[in-house]
């Protein structure tokens, strides 16, 4: 790359990959319960770089308007973050009080039926078109410049070593935990470059002022200071960057959010908490067995999703001093924050062990036998694991191998507890279903506030909807149920207080005389004083899930009801259409293909690459999703895919640039092979293997496919002498697939691939599959 044109494309490259990684990570952590949704961040990336590359020839430069329209989005996100407190009420992600799918957090509209709600569609609309139009400049950049290099080997390889420099710049800046003025400068700098330099293709051109552009790109770097972390937000909030949400600490009430949501809130050993928390150490107490104690003493406990301490705090209270304490969280953030500030410094014990993991990985890793208790401590992580699925984050945890691994990694007299306020029955009685078919015994639920029973549609948001679940062989959840035996019985529980060891909870007919014990005077959030009682808890019947499919690894979707694409999903794809044709006409896309473009556009190359990036954009997903299950769920093995898939990209485009294929037929037969190959052999094949041969086996399976679609398409490329519309078309068929992601919600993970071999077919019978005679050789 040293010619003038192919380092051009080598900036240009990277600056939109990064401009990308930057706008999903910042406008969902300012634009309430758009976490849930990264994936329309995503996809308005690709319109707006498919819509530039295919106006590239178009007179004009539209970079100049970038930075007007990335200070414009900045600065509505920005909005919308000082007044999330006032959006919270009004926004509405789908049918929350009857829904299909469950966001967690997202309840609060129908709690209180405002007079009127603004659907999540309209908001993610907006953004969508404000982040697309963004990216319409910069793309329009990256066709100019693939057209500037003369060997479309070089051109490609520019490209896609720009985008790994891009990847590999933003992980560094996530492993730092370096805020978004950072991220936003280094886009800034190169858009300033690229922007005040004489235009290569028209020298003579005249240049924009450089006043009123460089102010916005100031501007947009200023705005994004405000919520960075560098000096106390609203209400005393202190910011965090982590490498999966924005993390907002208040610490006058030690309350945590993340990406605008409520996460966690430490809670001291002594206050009145929110969770029972101390719930299985005071039934290892008090409940009866033939020999005296019906469960032995906890002394190997494994608690995952530790967050900021609130278990491992109860756990440390409650188990002797020569016990061990596995404390699993994802975040480090959330841990660290725990470790500074909880009052009871639970990590600082020292039988406790922080690990920093996915907690499907950790489990999967664990020895047999190994723990009495195994806590899934109110995960729901609020964020998805990619922008390239609707996966989230703990979505593996909740699948029946997943439990399955629980029961492995449980000594035989083991309890497994599970707690989460879980909004809705149906959950619940997935969940009870789940556990039941992997342990054998049918697991026993407590709600709080006590109920006789969970029906499927029991919209226990409305409650408060926290459910227990205690799971184990018969000999262990067997005693919970003779406890309860008699109807009239309950478990009298200390509730708004703190719990010690010597607390007088009890089994029986009617509670303790007197009121619990309280170890301080505490105020609610509205200022009044909270009085302890006793919670009365008692056996609630889950309902049968009347056939409801089951979590698995290759279907796992615990928040979702049926197997079918979702009824807001159906909406979000219809909008993300029309808001794509939108931008296509804003910006004169019909006229850069039409009479007006000089040069008639290249259909059949243009049609293969579209299906192309339609196949290989599922392809890319899968391997995500199955890489996260196999390596854990961390940005850190996302970013790894993904550059390794980049690296694969590169490594067949070198290959097309050296073998100079003239058919691609042993290309696609090779493709469909290793299409079948993943489609007949799951990845957890490899489960159980030696290490080594573990990676050499998944990543052989993962990235074959990858391998033979890497050689086409760049083959594709070779041969064609308008480099900026094919690759304009292979993004918006990325576009395309993303969108047919949602198929996964029905088919499962594995048949997705299904999906995918249809586009490639497609792909196949478009476009010249022998290179056309007398083409111009392809320079390196």
């Amino acid at each position: 790359m040293r010619d003038r044109p192919a380092s051009d494309l080598f900036l240009v490259s990277w600056v939109v990959l990064f401009l990308e990684l930057a706008c999903i990570r910042w406008f969902p952590s300012h634009v309430m319960f758009l976490t849930f949704f990264t994936n329309t961040v995503l996809l308005a990336a690709f319109v707006g770089m498919s819509v530039g590359c295919l106006v590239a020839r178009r007179p004009g430069r539209l970079l100049n308007q970038t930075p007007y329209l990335l200070a414009a989005a900045v600065a509505a996100g920005l909005l919308c973050d000082q007044f999330s407190d006032q959006f919270n009420l009004y926004f509405a992600v789908g049918n929350q009080a009857n829904p299909d799918v469950v966001y967690f957090g997202t309840e609060t509209a129908a709690v209180h039926e405002p007079p009127f709600t603004i659907p999540i569609e309209v908001v993610g609309g907006l953004f969508f078109l404000l982040v697309g139009a963004v990216m319409v400049g910069p793309g329009q950049e990256l066709g100019r410049a693939f057209n500037r290099v003369p060997g479309r080997t070089a051109a490609y390889s520019a490209n896609l070593l720009g985008s790994l420099l891009g990847i590999g710049m933003f992980a560094a800046c996530s492993y730092l935990r370096l805020p978004p003025p950072v991220w936003f400068g280094l886009v800034a700098v190169a858009l300033a470059y690229l922007l005040f330099r004489p235009d290569p293709d028209a020298p003579a051109a005249p240049r924009p002022g450089p006043v009123v552009p460089a102010v916005c790109l100031g501007l947009t770097v200023l705005m994004t200071v405000f919520t960075a972390g560098f000096f106390p937000g609203k209400g005393g909030r202190e910011t965090t960057w982590s490498p999966y949400y924005r993390i907002d600490y208040y610490p006058r009430n030690l309350f945590i959010n993340t990406n605008l949501i409520s996460q966690q809130l430490m809670e001291p050993l002594d206050s009145p908490a929110v969770a029972t928390y101390a719930l299985p150490y005071l039934f290892q107490r008090d409940l009866a067995g033939p020999d005296g104690k019906a469960w032995p003493e906890f002394k190997r406990v494994l608690i995952i999703g530790a967050g900021s301490g609130n278990d491992v705090a109860r756990a440390c209270r409650w188990l002797p001093k020569d016990a061990r304490i596995d404390a699993v969280e994802i975040d480090p953030v959330i841990q660290k924050l725990g470790e500074q500030h909880h009052p009871d410094e639970p990590f600082q014990d020292p039988r406790v062990r922080v690990f920093l993991n996915d907690g499907r990985n950790f489990l999967r890793d664990a020895p047999d036998r190994e723990y009495d208790l195994v806590v899934f401590a109110l995960i729901d992580s609020l964020v998805l694991q990619s922008g390239y699925s609707n996966l989230r984050l703990e979505s593996y945890l909740f699948t029946r191998e997943s439990f399955r691994d629980v029961r492995r990694v449980l000594k035989p007299t083991g309890v497994y507890a599970v707690y989460n306020f879980l909004r809705q029955g149906w959950i619940a009685c997935r969940i009870r279903d789940q556990l039941r078919a992997e342990f054998g015994a049918d697991p026993v639920a407590l709600t709080v506030p006590p109920t006789a029973a969970v029906p499927l549609d029991d919209p226990l948001y409305k409650t408060g909807g926290f459910v227990n679940f205690f799971a184990g062989s018969p000999e262990v959840v067997g005693p919970i149920r003779d406890a309860f035996r008699d109807p009239a019985t309950r478990y009298w529980y200390p509730w708004k207080v703190g719990i010690r060891p010597d607390s007088a909870a009890r089994f029986g007919p009617a509670a303790p005389p007197e009121p619990p014990r309280s170890y301080g005077e505490f105020v609610d959030g509205a200022n009044n004083p909270v009085r302890p009682e006793w919670l009365g808890l008692r056996l609630a019947a889950v309902q049968e899930p009347g056939g409801m499919r089951q979590a698995t690894d290759d279907w796992p979707f615990l928040y979702t009801r049926t197997p079918a694409v979702p009824t807001l999903t159906w909406r979000g794809v219809a909008l993300t259409l029309v808001l794509s044709v939108l931008l296509w006409f804003g910006f004169g896309g019909h006229r850069a293909l039409g009479a007006e473009a000089g040069t008639a556009p290249e259909w059949g190359a243009m049609g293969r690459s579209f299906f192309l990036g339609a196949g290989f954009m599922l392809v890319e997903t899968k391997a995500i999703v199955e890489m996260a299950l196999l390596f854990g769920g961390t940005w850190m093995v996302n970013t790894v895919v993904i550059a390794a898939i980049l690296v694969m990209s590169l490594a067949g485009n070198l290959y097309a640039g050296l073998v100079k294929p003239a058919r691609l037929e042993p290309y696609y037969v090779g493709l469909f092979v290793a299409l079948g190959v993943v489609l007949a052999v799951p990845v957890s094949t490899f489960l159980g293997l030696n290490p080594t041969l573990q990676v050499v086996g998944v990543c052989a399976l993962v990235f074959a496919p990858v391998a033979f679609a890497g050689v086409i398409f760049a083959t594709t490329f070779r041969r064609t002498a308008q480099p900026d519309r094919v690759f304009g078309a292979n993004i918006a068929g990325a576009l395309v697939g993303g969108l047919s992601e949602n198929a996964s919600v029905l088919l499962g993970f594995q048949y997705l691939l299904c999906v995918a071999v249809g586009f490639y077919l497609l792909s196949a019978v478009l476009g010249n599959r022998r290179l056309p005679a007398g083409a111009a050789p392809d320079r390196v």
